[in-house]
């Protein structure tokens, strides 16, 4: 079988397999509304089995579109996309880095089957575009100071200092840039495959348990980057006719997360992967309350403590969408059901639990 069909065969194997797991662990996220979490720039809510009809054909439109003739299959993607932009009216907390990513590479897997190097060139648009402006955005002291510590290997008889934290965005950014040099694309894959394993390590239930939905995610980059390790013979960028394609993977690859640098994007279209300058938004309730109890970071206070961000994660398997106005329209949302709350703060907890 032709090299290039037997890795292309491998990696749309492992995009399937991922995308459904990303379904799997988000289910309660994409396919079902909350009644505390879920804000709608519609301003309404449908029944649930109206948006599990809607999140299933999102999810399976683009795995039926790769077995089929081209002409069809954008179609379908292209339906797919739409009823993914419904689900995100219905409630902004889809909207989320990694769900974009996946739909570059089916976007590029479907329309560039038969032309090997322009799909090359668009998973290097992909994948350099993540890990420039990720990098970037990591170059601040609440990545160093809260992020990165939880990356280091503490066991190491080096111990973790700032330097280290620049280190990590700046290697990076280095090596999404090295992608770009066909000379240095083999080293700069073996870098990122190496920290793809660290995050999958420290982010698992055996470790921080911490958004374990992105783990597929990573899985999926991991077979990227080999697939651009194994074809990197083919290193001359390469348009041909898909310039409408190259160009669209452009602006939610480079240009939006470039512009987020100097002006305001939102978070979830910028790239900043655990950047951290995310909004943490810690909730405060006057009373114990049943549904939060699982949640509660001071169970021996009178007073409930929550996490939003893990209460989130708890019960959808999806983060919030970090943005203040959200924030603010779920505190609406649960005072509207608890009247008692009393409000999000975003200060480090222990310094709001000296404060109850």
């Amino acid at each position: 079988m032709n090299l290039h069909f037997s890795n292309r065969y491998v990696l749309n194997a492992t995009l399937i397999i991922c995308w459904l797991a990303t379904a799997f662990l988000g289910f309660n996220g994409f396919f079902k509304s909350h009644q505390f979490l879920t804000v709608s720039l519609l301003g309404i809510k449908i029944a649930d089995v109206f948006t599990s009809l809607i999140a299933a054909s999102v999810f399976l439109l683009p795995v039926v579109s790769l077995f089929i003739n081209v002409r069809i299959a954008k179609w379908l993607l292209l339906i797919a996309v739409v009823l993914y932009v419904a689900l995100i009216l219905l409630d902004l907390h889809r909207l989320t880095p990694y769900m974009i990513v996946y739909l570059g590479i089916f976007t590029s897997l479907i329309l560039l089957k038969y032309d090997s190097s322009i799909l090359y060139t668009a998973l290097l648009i992909i994948a350099s575009g993540i890990y420039i402006f990720s990098g970037l955005h990591k170059l601040n002291p609440g990545f160093v100071t809260h992020i990165a510590p939880r990356l280091w290997f503490h066991s190491l008889p080096i111990t973790y200092t700032e330097t280290i934290g620049y280190t990590f965005a700046m290697v990076e950014i280095l090596s999404g840039l090295l992608l770009l040099i066909p000379f240095t694309r083999k080293f700069a894959c073996i870098v990122i495959i190496i920290m793809h394993t660290i995050v999958i390590w420290k982010l698992g239930p055996w470790k921080l348990d911490w958004n374990i939905i992105v783990l597929p995610w990573n899985f999926m980059m991991v077979m990227v980057l080999i697939y651009l390790f194994r074809k990197s013979a083919f290193s001359t960028f390469r348009i041909g006719s898909a310039k409408s394609i190259v160009s669209l993977l452009g602006i939610f690859f480079w240009l939006l997360p470039g512009l987020s640098q100097i002006i305001w994007i939102p978070e979830n279209l910028s790239m900043k992967l655990y950047s951290g300058t995310s909004k943490s938004g810690y909730l405060v309730i006057n009373k114990k309350v049943d549904q939060f109890a699982n949640y509660d970071r001071t169970p021996d206070h009178e007073k409930m403590l929550i996490s939003l961000q893990r209460y989130s994660m708890g019960e959808r398997g999806i983060a919030l969408h970090p943005e203040l106005v959200i924030y603010d329209q779920i505190l609406e949302n649960i005072k509207t059901k608890i009247p008692y709350t009393d409000d999000i703060y975003y200060i480090h907890p222990d310094t709001i639990k000296e404060k109850l």
